[in-house]
């Protein structure tokens, strides 16, 4: 039997918090782990909370199948409402969003992985530094997962990012140097995607379905 495709999505547009998407986060894995939460209206989410809701009862179906009549314990959900400081609904939700910044295939090889960036109009972007409070549509894949210790569950796993409004800030950006925009020399879209070039990409998906998010 053909192994089924994980479920692809993509959010509406909302509002980023702890982003970590140009540079991973090593704090807890020192392979790096890029991340980011994303702010929606609850209203605004409703389509996006079915889907993944789907995707963990198929989630408790294979863990049942691999338990053989132990009881199942249900992992964290991806996503949580939003509570003011009264312990109050906003009237959010949040999702948290994360990949691997390194993929290690079955033979050892190691491949850099990252997040894809795009602008408004689907152009790819480089050399930017983006801050929590970015707005951007998220893409990613709803990843079931079991363990015995954490239970069934699912994860989003971080694809790519369309960011509608960019909050930058220094150190990296042009902007963030203090850089305005001048006449003369820009980036053409060919060289901003010339970093995609050589890349196997059945390689890099078959290696990106090994990974355990949660």
């Amino acid at each position: 039997m053909p192994k089924k495709k994980n479920k692809r999505i993509v959010t509406p547009v909302g509002i980023s918090q702890y982003a970590w998407l140009t540079s991973p986060d090593t704090r807890f894995d020192e392979e790096g782990v890029f991340k980011v939460n994303l702010m929606l209206v609850t209203t605004d989410a409703k389509t996006l909370i079915q889907q993944i809701d789907d995707s963990l009862k198929d989630s408790i179906t294979l863990a049942k199948e691999k338990a053989k009549g132990k009881n199942i314990k249900e992992a964290p959900l991806p996503y949580s409402a939003e509570l003011d400081d009264k312990n109050n609904l906003t009237g959010n939700t949040i999702f948290k969003f994360k990949c691997k910044a390194q993929i290690t295939t079955s033979n050892g090889t190691v491949i850099p992985n990252r997040v894809a960036l795009f602008d408004s109009k689907g152009t790819p972007l480089v050399d930017v530094n983006i801050w929590s409070g970015s707005e951007m549509k998220i893409s990613a894949d709803v990843i079931p997962y079991y363990t015995s210790m954490v239970g069934a569950g699912v994860s989003l796993r971080l694809r790519a990012c369309q960011i509608t409004k960019l909050v930058e800030g220094g150190g990296y950006s042009a902007t963030g140097y203090g850089f305005a925009e001048e006449t003369g020399y820009e980036v053409t879209t060919e060289e901003s995607s010339d970093t995609e070039e050589g890349k196997d990409e059945n390689v890099l998906e078959e290696s990106k379905d090994k990974e355990t998010d949660f």
